[in-house]
């Protein structure tokens, strides 16, 4: 009985923080928490697994692409800081254990960009680009990741960093755009540069 008060204490406490707006993940586990702020638009397209913090004045937009919505997929014991941003008209996938320090954009959608059509470029179609976190990287704070990209298990992203291209495992990639610098060495047991 315990555990279904403390659920339903969790439940209202979102509730409250959330300006009162009741929002329906397509998943949302176990003892996962969003903190105050959450602007989110079509949450059907969030999944959110078990044991993840987000934390205040996060943005998760999905947008549509010939009627299609992008989709948001964060999977077990992620710990996000405050401001994160996802943007996508296609497909994002965090897998677990990911450490994202503050301010960290995602970026999965762009706008057309044809200057002759006659059309605003916030109004041309949208294109967009998978992007995947995978496990056990650290994102660093004010980091960009840009669409197409594949950051690789245990990587680590510098501060302000902006990510346009794939960091392959264990990797630490710095700077806009991020270039590799160290790579980890299982010989040596320690990071090396490149």
């Amino acid at each position: 009985m315990f555990n279904s008060i403390k659920t339903l204490v969790k439940v209202f406490m979102s509730f409250i923080r959330n300006g009162f707006k009741i929002i329906r993940f397509t998943k949302f586990g176990k003892g996962s928490s969003i903190l105050k702020g959450l602007i989110v638009n079509h949450p059907q397209g969030v999944c959110i697994y078990d044991k993840v913090r987000i934390g205040r004045n996060a943005r998760l937009s999905c947008y549509p692409i010939n009627g299609e919505f992008g989709k948001i997929v964060i999977k077990n014991n992620c710990y996000i800081g405050d401001y994160f941003s996802v943007i996508t008209a296609d497909y994002v996938e965090i897998e677990e254990d990911v450490l994202f320090a503050s301010y960290v954009t995602i970026i999965a959608e762009n706008h057309g960009m044809d200057p002759e059509c006659g059309i605003k470029y916030g109004l041309q179609e949208l294109s967009g680009k998978k992007v995947l976190i995978k496990n056990h990287s650290w994102i660093g704070e004010k980091v960009i990741v840009m669409p197409g990209v594949t950051v690789g298990a245990y990587s680590i992203i510098g501060a302000g960093s902006v990510v346009t291209h794939d960091i392959p495992d264990y990797s630490i990639a710095v700077g806009n755009p991020a270039k590799i610098v160290k790579k980890y060495s299982f010989e040596q047991k320690k990071w090396l540069k490149v």
